[in-house]
């Protein structure tokens, strides 16, 4: 059965909500810790190179320590992330199977740059939905109102897409050929939606 948080996310480590995947699985979703750095660490290690290609946009090997520093150790204001996690069927350990984070622009600080990434195995089962859902709302409630995305200039059928979405051209992306979007998150897009924006948003890039 899914739960609902006591009061809007605030970023304090004891927030989490437990949501039904659409097998029937079920995920807890809460904020990332310091703790969970082995973790990240063994998923990245297991992700496919075409996962790691997409969400780090290069053929990044291995996490650096002070990578893994920067994604774990975060204030959940200006830099958010939500960890999805599973608990294995002897109830003895958690295994994380997503995460999901937005980094708040300084120009404008309204706006975030986001990314959601899911375990292979876990991909295609409503992981993404679930920590996208979560996500807006914890954006929402930290002041970010859009959401960025840089498309590549003559991908059409992308631009078409997000522009179909509601995105919003707002000026040339910060590498050369590329154009940045923002989608606003109210009125609120479905999460399916903005995991498609985020999507789009890792090919595109991934692609310079």
């Amino acid at each position: 059965m899914d739960t609902q948080p006591d009061e809007t996310f605030t970023g304090d480590p004891a927030w989490k909500v437990v949501r039904t995947l659409r097998d029937g699985g079920a995920i807890t979703i809460r904020p990332i810790m310091p703790d969970d750095r082995e973790e990240l660490r063994r998923a990245f290690a297991d992700a496919s190179l075409r996962t790691r290609y997409l969400r780090f946009l290069g053929g990044v090997g291995e996490l650096s320590e002070e990578t893994l520093t920067y994604l774990t150790c975060v204030d959940q204001h200006d830099h958010i992330a939500l960890v999805a996690t599973m608990t294995s069927p002897d109830l003895k350990s958690e295994r994380g199977v997503g995460v999901a984070r937005v980094i708040r622009l300084k120009h404008p600080p309204d706006t975030a740059e986001a990314a959601i990434t899911v375990t292979d195995d876990m991909q295609k089962r409503g992981v993404g939905s679930a920590l996208a859902h979560e996500l807006e709302h914890a954006a929402r409630a930290s002041g970010i109102r859009h959401i960025r995305a840089d498309v590549l200039e003559g991908n059409s059928a992308m631009r078409g897409m997000l522009e179909g979405a509601g995105a919003r051209r707002v000026d040339d992306g910060d590498e050369p050929g590329t154009i940045s979007y923002d989608i606003a998150l109210e009125p609120s897009p479905s999460p399916s939606t903005i995991v498609e924006m985020l999507r789009v948003a890792a090919q595109t890039t991934a692609t310079r």
